[in-house]
């Protein structure tokens, strides 16, 4: 299969809009009654609109060569498919019920299983030189009449020189050539993108706001308080389910998951605790390392406790209570992208 350079890069803006779509959909019916829209005889379920964004998507794909239309392809297949998959549990039972247990697993796993294609794709691969010479090709014709930078010059340049031109015909070292002769003749504007600028003044106020020193104590705060509140959750739950009662009735309600499952769910729910203490225990090893200074074990043990967490933990615990399981994502989603922006910011020195 011929990957695409950008494969990475827009199979992730895919998902990003994939996992936004179905969040701000499920909030906005519920936080308005869940409406409809059709009246008394017709109901137009906003899985139409998705795959109607779906087939815009693939038209966009098909018709349109421009630089960006590719990233308008997976912004829209993302909000489509989102669209189109918040529905699944009416598809998957008799009586249309889109409240199904089970239609909030499926939704977590397609979106896990769209990020796992993103950092596949977005991992660089040994390519034939035949191949990577094409990709350079097709880049370049992109970037004709367009603006180019000179770190794109730089690097399609860079990719020109480490190919290796033993196994190339006279076509394809002219080709080679005339690229190579293009590449440097070209005027490159040397103003920033908009985009890279963007880039420098967020990297700039994350510097400010979040200095490595006050980003570590923070890290470290946070593993605790992960670690401590998955020992108080479970030794809740555990409470609760064993039939005591909490003074609260909400409270009650909150902690006991359990309530009107079957024995199957309660096993789906025993693994979920197993990997949750994995978690906690995780988080705990990983604070504790970190205060004794080993940083970089630390570290990677707190991304894969994250891990573990959003992948087992959350898909298991979203059949019981989707909206909490939600938040919960989002806020470890927020502390896995911490750890890793703090491996990245240390690695570069100790201003970053």
């Amino acid at each position: 299969m011929r990957w695409r350079p950008e494969a990475g890069r827009l199979v992730t803006v895919m998902a990003v809009c994939f996992g936004l779509t179905v969040v701000i959909t499920r909030l906005y019916l519920m936080a308005s009654g869940y409406p409809k829209i059709g009246g008394s005889t017709y109901h137009i379920a906003h899985a139409l609109f998705g795959g109607l964004l779906l087939v815009i998507a693939a038209l966009v794909a098909l018709l349109s060569s421009a630089r960006h239309a590719l990233t308008v392809t997976a912004v829209l297949a993302g909000i489509g498919l989102g669209l189109f998959i918040d529905e699944v549990g009416k598809f998957i039972t008799t009586d249309n019920n889109y409240f199904f247990p089970l239609a909030a697993p499926i939704i977590y796993l397609a979106f896990l299983c769209i990020v796992a294609v993103a950092l596949f794709a977005d991992r660089r691969r040994i390519r034939p030189p035949l191949l990577a010479l094409g990709e350079v090709t097709v880049a370049v014709g992109q970037l004709t009449g367009s603006r180019m930078r000179p770190e794109e010059r730089a690097t399609l340049l860079a990719e020109l020189n480490a190919l290796d031109s033993s196994g190339f015909g006279p076509d394809e070292r002219e080709l080679c050539d005339a690229l190579t002769s293009y590449l440097n003749t070209v005027h490159a504007d040397t103003r920033p993108a908009l985009l890279v600028r963007r880039e420098r003044r967020l990297e700039r106020l994350e510097r400010t706001v979040l200095p490595l020193p006050a980003l570590r104590i923070g890290l470290i705060v946070v593993l605790l308080g992960h670690a401590v509140w998955t020992v108080v959750h479970l030794v809740l739950a555990v409470f609760i389910i064993s039939g005591r009662h909490m003074p609260n009735a909400s409270l009650d309600h909150l902690l006991d998951v359990s309530q009107h499952h079957g024995w199957k769910s309660l096993a789906g729910l025993a693994i979920a605790a197993v990997a949750e203490i994995l978690v906690g225990i995780g988080c705990a090893a990983a604070a504790t390392l970190w205060l004794r200074g080993r940083e970089e074990i630390a570290v990677r043990l707190g991304i894969w406790s994250s891990v573990i967490s959003l992948t087992v933990v959350n898909v298991l615990a979203s059949y019981f209570s989707q909206f909490l399981t939600v938040f919960t994502a989002l806020a470890e989603a927020l502390l896995l992208w911490l750890l890793i922006r703090y491996r990245a910011r240390s690695a570069t020195g100790p201003h970053r």
